[in-house]
């Protein structure tokens, strides 16, 4: 199973990477630069599971999963949302799209995991 994650937190990349991978499953993790280029990027690496951060500052959150769910290629694809404000009024409109989930922050690495193999399962 391929997973991208699209984080800008060096070290919230490299956290999961090593978690992920720890279970065997392929990892890409992507920086924003722009929406496109994350489009593009998430096109060549055609994963299985696409991670987002919800703090991306160089790449609106809620516009990059509306474009994720719009392109013909990337569409079926599930997305894991780690959230940095449940009450954000983003949220509630991500909430919308089919095959979006969220986790919380802090983030725990066993509820990551447990989304994870929930996600290889289907």
């Amino acid at each position: 199973m391929k997973i991208a994650l699209v984080a800008e937190n060096g070290f919230m990349r490299t956290s999961i990477q090593v978690n992920i991978q720890s279970e065997g499953y392929e990892f890409t993790g992507l920086e924003p630069y722009t929406l496109y280029d994350v489009l593009a990027r998430l096109r060549d690496v055609h994963p299985h599971l696409v991670i987002l951060d919800q703090d991306i500052p160089r790449c609106n959150c809620e516009t990059l999963v509306r474009s994720i769910r719009e392109d013909p290629v990337l569409a079926p694809t599930p997305i894991l949302v780690i959230l940095e404000q449940a009450e954000d009024p983003s949220v509630s409109r991500m909430r919308r799209w089919r095959r979006v989930a969220f986790l919380p922050r802090p983030l725990q690495v066993e509820a990551l995991l447990e989304a994870v193999q929930h996600h290889n399962s289907n």
